[in-house]
């Protein structure tokens, strides 16, 4: 895979990713993204901010090099499109016969990101 452009098998593009970003390349700004929602989790204290996301690293390194230290461990929800993926001996989601599943739909409804993911994969096909 591209390190310019890496796309993760749910199609989502890595670069763009604040988590992956964090991971990669240390990156503050992104981590600012991400707190809010940290809290929310309870996986960082309310008075907490982007440092604290920081040290939670490494959150994401791309679902194609997950590592036992990755924050994420690669599932999305219930859903690893990963593991999907390998076991189809596909690169990616848009190149799955049944895309976009309802397991896809399901969870390219949960955020933005994830509809932009679909959308690229859709536009691929």
């Amino acid at each position: 895979m591209n390190d310019k452009y890496r796309t993760a098998a749910c199609g989502v593009d890595c670069n763009e990713c604040a988590q992956y970003k964090v991971t990669i390349n240390h990156d503050l700004e992104a981590a600012e993204l991400l707190v809010e929602w940290f809290k929310s989790q309870g996986w960082i204290g309310k008075n907490e901010g982007a440092e604290a996301v920081m040290k939670k690293s490494p959150l994401c390194k791309g679902c194609w090099n997950i590592t036992d230290d990755c924050f994420w461990k690669c599932g999305c929800g219930e859903i690893d499109f990963r593991i999907c993926c390998n076991e189809k001996q596909i690169n990616h989601c848009g190149e799955c016969d049944d895309f976009p599943c309802s397991h896809y739909n399901e969870w390219a409804s949960w955020h933005e990101s994830h509809q932009k993911a679909m959308d690229y994969l859709l536009r691929k096909k």
